[in-house]
């Protein structure tokens, strides 16, 4: 399924008149702090749910629920009067982004003791309702409006600025797939981190900082993970403690010494998060979750806690994770390390998943090929198919949270072109560099690669495949591709040769196109060569041209038996480990 960019009602749509910060916050203080974002908290589980078995019938039940819920009876006239005439799942009331929004201005400005509850008080609970609908006013404002005005010159620009203001709430309300979430993490953090030499001994130093296994944190993940994903959404509604866990005995099986080690991890409190909000920052408050990625989990009451987004949870599986390994390093070589680490991990993975693809496909792989003068690696990948080469870069890089979420587009396209763009060893760099020494103009200066011949190559597709949906956006991406057009053009290439524009995909859509390519139901390179016929302009994700290019040659949906497989026996694993029982996976 592609990204969804949730549309919703703004109360200045209903009212004309964009409400004050000072409106919002005089309807927040009334509230009781800890039991107001405590319902936000299982409204957002309520959401990861219905995400986790989305049908558009399932979101407007949700929604519906929710409105009854939070909505007064004016207000719902205004709802209704406005948006009556549009669909409820693509005009959504309520989703993660106003949530975890609305959920730190009532951390800093709720009634610490005594307030209004909307978990049991009806003219509470319509006040909160009234603050998810203005919440949705303070996720836009006049400058972003500004930024991509059709008035301004640059569409590179207009692009970037769109990015940065969309980025984080598609990341939010959009975290990956959690069969290959959890399938990946596994694969790269069991066998692959076995088998792959680092610099750094991770498993090593992650014990030491933190006084526990890798192995074992990651088990105590996805122990919660399965937890929340097998909840029943009717059971939920009907039994909101559902939502909770019980700090001392969600793990029975584990030492209560483990168990704490974990706590200080994950869990967070409202005190914290408001305290960290007081401190400056130049990030924008409706983009910076960081906090609350870092402890996902808040306690509620003694000794029980509750997430305050499934996805972040999820993300401790693959960013999240990544962050607690930097930051439990305490020098600048060591985290420099991480990252060269953490890459050569994520190489590994994508290029096992491609031998996997090629496999009796008649396009043959080639896994980090070599040049054949010196050694030396050249690209990632190669596939070849006849007068097609496939020429591919693998980034397991992040962009740094001020390029992300400040909305500061000098600071992201710094870090783009530092790690994925024009800088020496980035992705798109990396990719002309190197087709520039394969296919130079002049046969003398040309680089061969061991065990592979490209005399008979007439078209070469290049291939970026990241980790960080920030660049492999449909935004982003045509700014990558400009990027490499420049690149390009200062490589004095044999003319013979036809060198398309690179296609720029995450892992997770890699993941989506595998089982078609194991299962014979289409040709990687074919696939690739339409998405070029297509064209570079325009806005168009790998992914929603997937969904297209299967429609069109009638190819029906293929399950990823052997990742569902995978998924299944963790999961069974986890839940014989911790829970002693094997694993019920909710059926629809």
């Amino acid at each position: 399924m592609s990204p969804e960019l949730v549309t919703y009602p703004t109360w200045e749509e209903m009212f004309g008149k964009h409400p004050a910060k000072s409106e919002l916050v005089d309807q927040i203080r009334p509230l009781d702090r800890l039991h107001s974002v405590w319902l936000l908290a299982r409204v957002n589980i309520l959401l990861a749910l219905g995400r986790m078995h989305q049908t558009e019938k399932r979101t407007v039940q949700l929604q519906t629920y929710l409105v009854n819920l939070l909505i007064g009876e004016d207000l719902f006239q205004e709802l209704k009067k406005k948006f009556g005439a549009e669909r409820l799942e693509k005009r959504q009331p309520f989703h993660s982004l106003q949530i975890l929004t609305l959920m730190k201005m009532i951390a800093m400005e709720g009634t610490k003791n005594g307030g209004m509850r909307p978990d049991v008080d009806m003219d509470a609970a319509h006040r909160l309702g009234r603050c998810l609908i203005m919440a949705n006013d303070f996720l836009f404002t006049p400058e972003n409006l500004r930024h991509i005005r059709r008035e301004r010159p640059s569409m590179k620009r207009k692009r970037i600025a769109l990015q940065l203001q969309v980025g984080s709430g598609l990341e939010v309300n959009n975290p990956p797939t959690i069969n290959t979430s959890i399938v990946r993490s596994e694969m790269i953090f069991g066998e692959i981190l076995r088998e792959v030499r680092c610099s750094l001994d991770i498993r090593s130093l992650f014990q030491q900082r933190s006084g526990m296994a890798l192995e074992d944190y990651i088990d105590h993940v996805f122990g919660l993970l399965m937890y929340y994903i097998t909840l029943d959404v009717d059971k939920l509604i009907e039994d909101p403690g559902l939502a909770c866990i019980n700090l001392n005995t969600v793990f029975p099986e584990t030492p209560k010494e483990l168990v704490s080690k974990f706590w200080d991890m994950e869990l967070g409190s409202l005190d914290k998060l408001e305290a960290a909000q007081r401190e400056p920052s130049p990030l924008k408050p409706y983009h910076d979750f960081i906090v609350m990625r870092k402890r996902p989990f808040l306690e509620v009451e003694a000794e029980n806690a509750i997430p305050v987004h499934v996805g972040f949870v999820q993300e401790k599986l693959e960013s999240g994770l990544f962050w607690t390994i930097f930051n439990s390093l305490k020098t600048a070589e060591e985290r420099l390390s991480l990252f060269t680490d953490w890459g050569h991990l994520f190489e590994e993975y994508v290029s096992r998943m491609l031998v996997q693809c090629c496999a009796g496909s008649g396009e043959s792989y080639s896994r980090f090929p070599r040049f054949s003068d010196n050694g030396e690696e050249a690209f990632d990948g190669v596939i070849s198919s006849g007068k097609y080469w496939v020429v591919m870069e693998y980034k397991g890089g992040f962009l740094n949270s001020n390029a992300k979420y400040a909305e500061d587009e000098e600071e992201f396209i710094k870090d783009l072109e530092k790690k994925f763009g024009s800088e020496k060893g980035a992705g798109i760099e990396q990719l002309a560099r190197k087709i520039g020494a394969v296919f130079a103009a002049n046969p003398r200066r040309r680089r061969p690669l061991v065990g592979l011949d490209s005399s008979e190559v007439k078209i070469v597709v290049p291939v970026l495949i990241v980790q960080e949906s920030f660049v492999s956006s449909e935004v982003t991406a045509p700014y990558l591709v400009d990027t490499f057009g420049t690149l390009k053009r200062k490589q004095q290439l044999d003319q013979s040769v036809v060198y398309t524009f690179p296609i720029i995909l995450d892992v997770s859509e890699m993941e989506s196109l595998k089982p078609y390519v194991v299962g014979k139901k289409l040709s990687m390179v074919e696939c690739f060569m339409e998405r070029v016929r297509i064209g570079a302009s325009g806005f168009l994700s790998f992914r929603d041209f997937l969904r297209e290019y299967l429609l069109q040659r009638g190819i029906a949906r293929v399950k990823d038996d052997e990742t569902f497989t995978r998924f299944r026996a963790i999961m069974n694993r986890i839940s014989l480990r911790f829970f002693k029982k094997p694993f019920e996976p909710q059926s629809e």
